[in-house]
């Protein structure tokens, strides 16, 4: 099953799905901090996934 995870922050379209929960997770603590210099913890992240 995969997991996807669209960013909230206004006008960004980043949305990453993987069928790996850990890499879509890397990828968007990834995203969080190279694009919108914030940090987001692993269960901010798991919480924000949804199954697609």
């Amino acid at each position: 099953m995969a997991h996807q995870f669209e960013c909230t922050q206004m006008d960004c379209d980043f949305m990453v799905r993987a069928n790996d929960e850990n890499e879509v997770i890397d990828m968007v603590q990834e995203h969080a901090r190279e694009k919108h210099g914030m940090s987001m913890d692993r269960n901010d992240v798991q919480n924000g996934i949804q199954q697609a």
